[in-house]
């Protein structure tokens, strides 16, 4: 899986001078830009306990690719842009990061004609394995002018997740689908984070021309509520989004399944008002990325 070209920064005006007695010092405004492009591989394994019953885990590995650069707004001296630059480092930086995420595991319950004959319902639950490295808190680091992270691959704790998958045949090949997904952090891990609320729903259409050849179409809707710092939140999560999604599965002669598909944002909004990020001294604008197109490709094998 790879998402593209994710954006996010925020108005500054914090430089950081290393030969002064007040490190940190208010400078002209300014501007950090930055682009992350992930990529993501997950190696997901089923075990059927029985017909109806499964258990399943999954363990991602991520590769996040961050590129960051400042950008002047108003008029600076050579040393105020230098002090700018050297706050903007410690912020984001040119780096590739890469680990493993938390994982996943699941019990998994399959019901077929509940409603209609061949239609499908599955409900699984499970929990979030924090295999994902973690950082300190950033914003005491930030306030001091040290190095910090924002990125993380996981949340430091096990969070209860739980979804629902339908499925319901319309006409011959053709069938709808829809899921509810949710993830529940409930404490802090041993860093003071505790992480977001996690909403995750799709519908859509699934048309199967023959044996070996099918198309996907449908919505994926996304909501996530703020994340904490030491009881305090960050204002660099809570977002809303929504995308559209198409793709194919195509069966090979080896009993690999495989399946593609291409997503395109429709519309994504942060939680927190930055509205007035610029009308005061101190300024509070939410850093939380906007994602680009993601394209995933899944292969499936049976033994």
């Amino acid at each position: 899986m790879r998402w593209f070209d994710a954006q996010g920064g925020h108005f500054e005006d914090e430089g950081i001078f290393p030969n002064a007695e007040q490190v940190v010092q208010t400078v002209p405004n300014h501007r950090h830009h930055v682009n992350l492009n992930i990529y993501r591989t997950d190696v997901g394994i089923k075990y059927y306990l029985t017909p109806r019953w499964i258990l399943e885990a999954n363990l991602p590995y991520e590769t996040k690719i961050q590129e960051a650069r400042v950008e002047k707004i108003d008029p600076v001296t050579e040393e105020q842009w230098n002090a700018i630059k050297l706050n903007g480092y410690i912020h984001h930086r040119n780096e590739t990061y890469t680990g493993l995420a938390d994982a996943d595991i699941f019990v998994g319950h399959y019901i077929r004609g509940v409603f209609k004959e061949n239609d499908f319902l599955m409900g699984r639950i499970g929990s979030t394995i924090p295999f994902g490295k973690t950082e300190e808190n950033p914003w005491p680091l930030g306030d001091q002018g040290r190095e910090h992270q924002h990125l993380q691959f996981g949340t430091g704790t096990f969070n209860p997740v739980g979804d629902i998958h339908y499925s319901f045949p319309l006409y011959k090949g053709l069938a709808t689908h829809t899921s509810l997904r949710v993830k529940f952090p409930f404490y802090e891990n041993a860093k003071t984070y505790r992480g977001s609320r996690e909403l995750t729903y799709t519908a859509g259409l699934n048309y199967r021309l023959n044996d070996w050849l099918a198309f996907q179409a449908g919505y994926l809707g996304f909501y996530q509520t703020y994340a904490y710092w030491d009881g305090e939140l960050d204002i660099n999560t809570g977002l809303t989004f929504g995308m559209a999604s198409i793709g194919s599965t195509i069966s090979t002669p080896l009993n690999i399944p495989l399946s593609i598909a291409l997503m395109l944002p429709l519309h994504q909004q942060t939680m927190y008002d930055d509205e007035d990020a610029l009308t005061g001294t101190n300024y509070q604008e939410s850093d939380a990325f906007k994602f680009g197109p993601l394209l995933s490709l899944t292969a499936m094998y049976f033994f």
